[in-house]
């Protein structure tokens, strides 16, 4: 399969028509902006960006002097039978040491990556993140008791849940990191507590708050709040978002079928809970484009997404290879579905990211 760079060359031949003789951009990168994208005639990828990411993978590979550590399952299932009232006793009964439980797993599978890559220690509050894990996850286990849509739930704690992240993210973005992972796995316990009818029932509602907490809605929407409503960038970003669902369930499965027999910590690519959090990955990474094209800057990447990715991926036995296929196979299918101009304003982004997260950068 050919790369983005490749690849591109039926875009920029239309970019006269396209823009009318309008060039990609404004401004060189300068070594001291290394997160705006040098935009010019040819879509040029930003190589200041990519030696930013083979120079912060090599520093953080550096301190590496532990093996890989293989995450636990989570408790099996109990059968447990019982009304909505006694669904929701149950989890509220679980919750405290289901977040005790899963915090003792982050640390397990993160504790040396404080040093690895230089976390402050004082940032990471094991109380502070466990008592907001509680607190949303509570909501979401009030809203399924009171029977709340589960569409109604972004609109109950969606702000909530957006003001947890950006304490988090605001304060060190690698921090996000533990904060979501310790979200994932009491979530995992929770629902291992009740039966598969049960289950089904109730995982939508965790999704939610999952969700929110992955992608960078706030961000996106006070980016957005910065363009004019015809702006080309923001209908882009419009077009892109009604269909990120779609197209991440159409890359998890071309990677999935390019990687049969693949095995993450969580377990093989076709497991249900991997696929579900497979194709959030992918939504997550659509979501740093939008952040990027809305703030005309590869920032968001560079700041919080590409840190955590290399915290997080090796750890769980995500390989780079599977990261770098899902880039390639999400811009086919960017480019096909979305109209030609909105993909000449992803494609600077969507190449850069891609770069960066290529063999070169994670080659040593």
């Amino acid at each position: 399969m050919a790369g983005i760079s490749q690849l591109s060359s039926k875009f920029l031949s239309m970019a006269d028509e396209l823009q009318q003789g309008d060039s990609f951009a404004s401004q060189a990168i300068t070594e001291s902006d290394t997160h705006n994208i040098p935009e010019a005639k040819g879509v040029s990828v930003s190589s200041l960006a990519v030696s930013w990411a083979k120079k912060y993978y090599s520093t953080v590979a550096a301190r590496e002097n532990q093996a890989h550590q293989q995450i636990s399952e989570s408790p099996e299932s109990s059968n447990f039978d019982g009304n909505r009232a006694k669904v929701v006793d149950k989890l509220t009964d679980t919750l405290k040491v289901a977040s005790e439980i899963a915090w003792s797993k982050v640390e397990a599978l993160l504790g040396e990556q404080i040093e690895r890559h230089a976390i402050d220690p004082s940032l990471i509050n094991q109380e502070e993140i466990a008592r907001d894990t509680c607190t949303l996850y509570r909501k979401a286990i009030d809203a399924y008791g009171d029977r709340e849509p589960v569409f109604r739930l972004s609109v109950l704690v969606g702000k909530d849940i957006v003001q947890v992240r950006r304490k988090y993210s605001d304060t060190d973005p690698l921090v996000l990191g533990f904060v979501t992972l310790e979200f994932q796995y009491t979530s995992k316990i929770l629902l291992g507590c009740l039966s598969e009818s049960e289950r089904s029932e109730f995982a939508p509602y965790l999704k939610v708050v999952d969700d929110y907490l992955h992608i960078p809605h706030g961000e996106i929407n006070e980016a957005a709040a910065d363009h004019a409503p015809n702006s080309k960038p923001l209908l882009a970003v419009q077009h892109l978002l009604q269909q990120t669902t779609q197209i991440a369930n159409a890359v998890y499965q071309r990677a999935s079928s390019q990687h049969q027999g693949y095995r993450s910590s969580s377990g093989y690519l076709t497991d249900p809970q991997v696929k579900i959090s497979g194709i959030r990955d992918v939504e997550i990474f659509q979501s740093y484009l939008c952040w990027c094209v809305l703030e005309q800057s590869i920032r968001p990447v560079q700041q919080e997404l590409f840190p955590i990715c290399v915290m997080l991926y090796p750890k769980l036995h995500v390989s780079w290879e599977l990261v770098q296929d899902m880039l390639l196979i999400l811009f086919w299918e960017i480019s096909d579905r979305l109209p030609a101009a909105d993909v000449m304003v992803f494609l600077p982004y969507l190449r850069t990211v891609t770069e960066m997260f290529s063999s070169d950068v994670f080659e040593n």
